[in-house]
């Protein structure tokens, strides 16, 4: 089919949008102008692109339609280059084509998980950081009633503190980054 033609089968589904498969098996969104010469700027942008197929979706993402190119002169051009079989590179193609969106599937997944990760570890420093404040109040309490501090006393309650201050930035730096 000629590339005029593959223009006035996209008019018959009146797409708002379409999604473009190329040879190299990416996807590429192509947005539908809704005025002037859409129809002429469209033809332009899908004969720059090498695609095998098109799909008309509305507004909501839904699909319309199918368009699939069945002008295979590249095919055969590679058939009697490689002396390759272009069913076989097709399948080869998709197969690919689906593992890299499962791959894709599989990373996001893992940086889903890491993030909660990172965020229950920014959750406990801050639970920790509380907890030696508290702690501190009581000593303080604890001295206040009591009269003047001992030295062990000054020494245990500058340790609670520098723990508390370090316990504190290492919250603060895990939430801020």
């Amino acid at each position: 089919m000629n590339r005029a033609e593959v223009v006035e089968q996209v008019k018959r589904f009146a797409p708002a949008g379409l999604k473009v498969t190329l040879r190299d098996g990416t996807e590429k969104p192509v947005a539908v102008p809704k005025a002037g010469n859409r129809w002429a700027r469209t033809q332009q942008v899908l004969d720059s692109l090498a695609w095998v197929t098109i799909e008309c979706l509305d507004k909501d993402g839904r699909l319309l339609g199918v368009i699939e190119d069945d002008d295979d002169a590249d095919a055969e051009l590679f058939d009697e280059e490689s002396g390759g079989n272009v069913a076989m590179a097709r399948v080869l193609l998709e197969v690919m084509r689906t593992t890299m969106k499962e791959v894709r599937s599989m990373f996001g997944s893992q940086l889903d998980g890491m993030a909660r990760v990172m965020g229950s570890m920014a959750d406990g420093q801050t639970a920790l950081a509380e907890s030696y404040k508290l702690a501190l109040q009581v000593q303080q309490q604890h001295v206040l009633s009591s009269g003047a501090p001992s030295q062990s006393e000054n020494a245990e309650m500058m340790q609670m503190l520098q723990m508390l201050m370090m316990t504190m930035r290492t919250a603060q730096q895990q939430k801020g980054g």
